[in-house]
């Protein structure tokens, strides 16, 4: 073999071996079991590329799940939060800033009526009105006892507590009665002292509490408060030098005068006994009764008494007492006659019946309206109308709302729904028709007023 056909047998060879592996390599590639270098470089970038797109899908998919599962938030959502917010933000700075307002809020809860009406230190008259120590517009509002000889048990200390941690009150009426039953000025020497005793502890149980207390000499069916003058002068000269240190003690001279009983004689008798409380006691307001049934208070307006810090009695209840009366004691108010309601009733002057709520809601109106102090008769579970607990609950302290009866849940309610404000105005207007209609009721009822108001015991 010449060296010409040596050289093609070798690059036959070659050629040969050439395509054998290029054709197994290529048979390889194409399986993928092996790559090119640049190929491993781009497949890695590829591979994190491709990696970073399906997080990114995931991620989209995770997000549209969350929404799906949480509904939008509507304007009106956003809206209730924000002022959320706003009450949640007030609410920690005034927690902060005035913490006195918080605990008396809290305080206040506590109570039947959710209110607890102020006290007011030394009271005083002035420009016709009621005033605390600092010349502040003052309003007592409370109950009075039934007569101390029949009901003693609800004019106790434990009583008095409830009626202020619980009713939220701050003043109590003791009706002690002269000539009824076991009266002061009928009784015996023993039960004299007695009833002393029981004004005692309700003048203590009042001052621990921080309430007013009217000492109230009951005078009824004995109409003219002359006819134990003398007692009542030695009475109050006892009273006043036992409680000239206490602020909170309030006299009533006489309850009812009736019959034939004038202004006049009324008078006479308040000129000879303010003086032995005023001898002893210069700051001590005075209430003093007023000629038929307390309701005459024009009389008083033309020949009122020559002493400081004195106010005129005037009574109603619903059930008997409308419009007259109300426009009775209006003109008196505009005249500037110092009046306080010692003692009222939302049932019939008898003290019987069921709660008349129309005619209570006009009285509401004008005491509110006149920032009257008022108390309501009366404290007992008596089998009648006005009495202030139900005659089926025995408890004498730490009543419910279910203990009481229908006048007692009428002025809880009251208390509860209104705020005793000087500046409350009545916006009620009663119309000229149901005035005149009331009027002539009005005439009907009073000539059955004095029997009514002499069974009232």
């Amino acid at each position: 073999m010449n060296s010409k056909q040596k050289t093609r047998t070798v690059l036959l060879v070659l050629l040969l071996a050439v395509c054998v592996v290029g054709g197994v390599f290529g048979i390889s590639y194409y399986k993928g079991e092996v790559s090119f270098p640049w190929d491993v470089t781009t497949a890695s970038v590829d591979e994190e590329k491709a990696t970073a797109d399906a997080e990114k899908s995931q991620q989209k998919e995770a997000n549209v799940e969350v929404k799906k599962e949480e509904p939008k938030e509507t304007e009106t959502q956003g809206s209730v939060k924000e002022d959320a917010a706003k009450v949640d933000k007030s609410v920690k700075e005034n927690a902060i800033a005035k913490p006195d307002v918080i605990e008396k809020a809290q305080a206040t809860e506590d109570t039947l009526t959710g209110n607890k009406l102020d006290y007011y230190g030394q009271l005083s008259v002035q420009d016709g009105a009621l005033v605390g120590s600092e010349g502040q517009s003052a309003r007592l509002v409370g109950v009075s006892s039934h007569g101390m000889s029949w009901f003693p048990e609800f004019a106790s200390a434990d009583s008095i507590k409830s009626l202020r941690d619980d009713w939220g009150i701050n003043v109590f009426r003791l009706a002690m009665y002269t000539s009824d039953y076991d009266g002061y000025c009928v009784g015996s020497a023993d039960n004299q002292e007695k009833l002393k005793e029981e004004i005692d502890d309700a003048v203590n149980a009042a001052t621990e509490n921080d309430m007013y207390i009217i000492i109230d000499w009951h005078t009824l069916n004995d109409a003219n408060p002359n006819e134990y003058k003398s007692d009542a002068i030695q009475f109050f000269g006892e009273m006043v030098r036992k409680y000239k240190d206490n602020e909170n003690v309030i006299y009533e001279i006489c309850n009812e005068p009736n019959g034939d009983t004038t202004w006049a004689d009324v008078k006479d008798y308040a000129n000879e006994v303010i003086p032995v409380i005023r001898n002893v006691d210069e700051d001590a307001v005075i209430l003093v009764g007023t000629p038929n049934y307390c309701s005459d208070l024009a009389s008083v307006v033309d020949d009122p008494l020559d002493f400081d810090n004195i106010m005129y009695t005037f009574h109603f209840y619903a059930g008997t007492h409308k419009s007259s009366y109300r426009n009775e004691l209006g003109d008196a108010l505009d005249a500037g006659l110092p009046v306080f309601i010692s003692e009222c009733g939302f049932v019939a002057a008898d003290g019987d019946g069921s709660v008349d709520t129309k005619e209570a809601a006009k009285w509401v109106d004008i005491l509110d309206e006149y920032n009257l102090s008022t108390v309501v008769w009366n404290l007992s579970n008596k089998d009648e109308g006005s009495a202030l607990i139900s005659s089926e609950c025995t408890k004498t302290a730490d009543w419910v709302y279910d203990d009481l009866s229908a006048q007692g849940q009428y002025f809880i309610d009251y208390l509860s729904e209104q705020t005793i404000d000087s500046n409350k105005k009545s916006e009620t207007e009663e119309s000229e028709v149901t005035e005149d209609s009331e009027d002539t009721q009005d005439s009907q009822e009073n000539s059955k007023s004095q029997n009514s108001k002499e069974n009232k015991r």
